[in-house]
């Protein structure tokens, strides 16, 4: 295989020109420090804010691997854990592009890939194991590992097993399934776990099981402090899903992403944005699978201006051009706020973070901007406008 000169060195052309499909030409910060450690198959734990092309960092190397080695007829070799079914959907559909070559009978077509979840068929994944001999496989560690313990996918053929999101793989709800992971695989893997937030005690559960570890961080923040407007808008509680319809009419954005806590007040912000007529559809930990694909679909479609989500459902989310992300009040912790507003300006492109809260939530924002190093600017609505509030004194 040829190797490129385009993107960095030791990826194959084949790779560099697919990606330039997306308009990546260039290697992010993360990627020019990442690639070659996986490329020497080191075991490796790095962060990057969201939108800095993690997944692209540890996939570029891990499949050409697979494809040098030989991928196809062979069960599990590339482990990809991640917590959530729409991460997980869309870890598979970047695998899927980045070997898919219909007009080639070289190996990257017949290496197979493998979607598996809590919310698919069990009997059809049993059967897609089975029959297709997947090489790479993106999952939920619930359904795994309810699968190795029933016998039907063995894990010690895996090469590499990559933990996305795994700030969230390491925190209580999730911390005994990916110890048990760990257990199952194959001990002479390559391990490699990212994240664009890992708070200290999600890093040293990490490092204690991931055995000898580099820890690689980018300091690009460009795109937090750049690439995205980050505003505030007061407003009482009683007030805020007034106060964020009529930031919609006057933003008129594309695409519209909000933030809420709870299920019932996200189905109360959808219902009172579709009684005043804005397309808005929610998603929440726990509703219907056929419910959450339809408003996640029509979302991405951009047939609905807005999606209402709580941070579990929208965890891990890349949708294109999400032009505004709202938070309704705001966050304590600073990494579920770099987490929210990275929705928004992703692929190099520029968006609005808007916080809207009472005087508790500016406080902690006004903390949330200090330890982010970003500026807020305080705007208010006037006359169906947004508006700096110098602009009045």
């Amino acid at each position: 295989m040829r190797n490129s000169e385009d993107f960095i060195e030791g990826i194959d052309v084949f790779f560099s020109e697919k990606l330039r499909q997306k308009n990546i030409q260039t290697p992010t910060a993360i990627q020019k420090i990442v690639i070659p450690h996986i490329l020497d198959k080191k075991n490796i734990l790095f962060r990057s804010e969201t939108g800095t092309g993690k997944t692209f960092a540890y996939l570029l190397p891990v499949l050409q691997h697979i494809i040098n080695d030989g991928g196809a007829e062979d069960n599990c070799r590339v482990l990809v854990a991640a917590p959530t079914l729409e991460l997980c959907s869309q870890i598979k559909n970047e695998i899927d592009f980045l070997l898919k070559n219909p007009e080639s009978t070289d190996p990257h077509v017949n290496i197979k890939s493998l979607l598996i979840s809590g919310a698919g068929s069990i009997d059809r994944q049993i059967t897609c194991i089975r029959k297709d001999k997947p090489a790479v496989i993106a999952a939920n560690t619930g359904r795994l590992l309810q699968l190795v313990n029933m016998n039907r996918l063995k894990l010690n053929k895996v090469e590499y097993l990559i933990l996305d999101e795994a700030d969230r793989l390491a925190a209580d709800e999730h911390w005994d399934e990916t110890r048990e992971l760990l257990r199952c695989v194959n001990p002479g893997s390559v391990k490699i776990a990212c994240s664009a937030t890992l708070p200290e005690k999600s890093r040293l559960r990490l490092e204690s099981i991931l055995g000898e570890t580099l820890f690689c961080e980018s300091d690009e923040q460009e795109i937090l402090r750049v690439n995205i407007l980050h505003w505030a808008l007061w407003a009482e509680d009683r007030d805020k899903i007034g106060a964020l319809r009529s930031f919609l009419s006057a933003a008129r954005p594309k695409k519209s992403l909000v933030f809420s806590e709870h299920a019932a007040s996200i189905q109360e912000i959808v219902s009172k944005l579709n009684h005043h007529r804005y397309g808005a559809a929610g998603i929440y930990s726990g509703m219907g699978k056929k419910e959450r694909k339809s408003a996640l679909d029509n979302f991405r479609a951009g047939r609905l201006p807005v999606l209402v989500s709580s941070d579990l459902a929208a965890r891990g989310l890349d949708i294109e051009n999400i032009t505004h992300v709202v938070t309704m009040g705001v966050p304590e912790d600073s990494g579920v706020y770099l987490h929210r507003a990275g929705r928004t300006a992703r692929a190099g492109k520029k968006g609005v973070m808007l916080s809207i809260g009472n005087e508790n939530d500016l406080r902690r924002l006004r903390r949330i901007e200090k330890k982010l190093s970003i500026v807020v600017y305080p705007k208010i609505l006037y006359k169906g406008k947004i508006c700096s509030p110098d602009e009045f004194e």
